[in-house]
């Protein structure tokens, strides 16, 4: 072979050479470029964790003008929480769950106006059951008893820790690449009922060893208790890679939802931190402390209780009820359903009588008629009961007309033996009463009497009948 020959080959080896290391080198950073992290949660149950989460809402509250229109009042709202959480079920699909939490912490100050209001958790109703069903429907009770509206505002607050997982994309991604959030465990961590429509994204920003972080972005529509909202998100999230679990989020959540029939509309921007670390155990989440509660819900897991600040009374009502009014002469509710006015319930502590005197029924439904003068209305139904706690109630269904809309009213009269007297009473729409559902059978039959917050020369109890026996 000759010597320009032999040079030849040698340049068409080295060439070739050339040839294979870059193409390795191109191959190497493609497989690079495509490597994948899981971002599955691992769910099991007996897991433990401890959550910290801190908020703070700055904006308007919307409020009905008397002259017409909105009026605007400013609101602060900051918070605090903190509880243990142990997962205490899971399902295959991983939809359903169910956790027990017991609260170090819940914790709100909240300036509306020239108003301050300091709530706190009631003591007694630490431990807090958790939990979402197969189609994202949640709920949270008390297995130590009812929880009052304040405890359950105070629980449930935006970036729900069981929503963390439903959020997560499930599947393995590069970084770089998105996905859309799911309807039902977005409107969980939003703190909304259902979405209508969604445009949130997830994207997996960076890997920063055993750390993912995740950008969440978008806004969404929807709506709570039937009252349209809407609501823009911007989130940062850390998912630990070996734990496979979110441990840490931070999010800017700006929201306007309407005025409802029993609350008030708002234009807030909320700032959300939410810590998550695992934990080994939990001693006041152990099995000899659970092992004698009733962890699963039944029909009176959603009671609540309200015992008024300026009033002398407490009782049981279901969740659709709400506050209006609270004076010292009269506590106004409001029962809403998805939305709609489905009843007014209004309750007044009367004058005392003399003790072991009691309002007779015939006396009472003349009372209730001279009420009714002007609306055209008629006693259909009459009746009375003691309850197991002592206390006489009678019970005057009527019916009429008031502004050209048939109406139903339902007149209570509770006492006891001490002359302790209250007048209760519900209006509403004859179409709702099959959505009212006896709605106030459990309210009544629940009422106590407590001591009173101020003496009785302070209040201005209401007329009560001369008429005993």
């Amino acid at each position: 072979m000759s010597r320009i020959t032999r040079f030849q080959v040698r340049q068409r080896r080295l060439a070739i050479g050339l040839l294979i290391a870059w193409t390795s080198i191109v191959w190497a950073a493609t497989v690079y470029s495509a490597e994948t992290y899981d971002l599955t949660p691992e769910l099991k149950t007996g897991q433990f964790q401890q959550v910290q989460a801190a908020i703070e809402v700055r904006g308007d509250l919307l409020v009905k003008a008397e002259e017409g229109g909105q009026q605007k009042l400013p609101i602060v709202v900051t918070g605090k929480v903190a509880y243990d959480e142990r997962l205490l079920a899971v399902s295959t699909s991983q939809k359903a769950r169910r956790a027990i939490r017991h609260y170090h912490e819940a914790t709100a100050e909240i300036k509306v106006g020239q108003g301050l209001a300091s709530p706190k958790l009631n003591p007694e109703r630490r431990l807090i059951v958790a939990q979402t069903d197969e189609d994202g429907t949640p709920l949270l009770f008390s297995p130590q008893g009812p929880l009052s509206r304040d405890d359950l505002d105070l629980v449930d607050i935006l970036g729900n820790s069981l929503a963390l997982p439903g959020v997560l994309p499930n599947r393995p991604l590069q970084i770089g690449e998105s996905w859309t959030l799911d309807r039902d465990p977005l409107a969980l961590l939003l703190g909304l009922d259902v979405i209508t429509q969604r445009d949130v994204q997830g994207t997996l920003d960076k890997v920063d060893g055993q750390t993912a972080i995740l950008a969440i972005e978008g806004t969404a529509e929807g709506g709570a208790e039937g009252v349209v909202s809407k609501v823009e998100i911007r989130a940062k999230a850390n998912f630990d890679l070996t734990r496979r679990a979110v441990t840490w989020l931070a999010a800017n959540v700006r929201e306007r939802r309407e005025i409802g029939q029993a609350e008030p509309g708002f234009e807030v921007i909320a700032r959300l931190r939410l810590a998550l670390s695992p934990q080994s155990h939990s001693d006041a989440l152990d099995d000899q402390t659970l092992d004698s509660l009733t962890l699963t819900a039944d029909a009176g897991s959603t009671l609540l209780e309200l015992h008024p600040q300026r009033g002398g009374f407490r009782l049981i009502h279901d969740r659709r009820w709400r506050v209006m009014v609270d004076r010292h002469d009269v506590c106004v509710l409001r029962c809403v359903d998805r939305g709609d006015l489905i009843a007014q319930c209004n309750i007044s502590e009367l004058a005392d009588a003399e003790p072991g005197k009691r309002m007779v029924l015939e006396v009472f439904q003349e009372q209730v008629l001279q009420s009714l003068t002007g609306s055209a209305g008629q006693i259909s139904e009459a009746s009375q009961n003691t309850t197991d706690e002592g206390q006489r109630v009678l019970r005057v269904r009527a019916v009429g007309v008031a502004s050209e809309v048939p109406i139903v009213w339902l007149f209570y009269h509770v006492s006891n033996d001490q002359g302790r007297q209250a007048a209760v009473s519900f209006t509403m729409e004859s179409e709702m009463q099959e959505r009212f559902a006896e709605g106030d059978r459990t309210l009544v039959e629940s009422f106590q009497f407590t001591s009173r917050p101020l003496p009785q020369e302070a209040r201005q109890p209401q007329r009560s009948s001369s008429a005993t026996q």
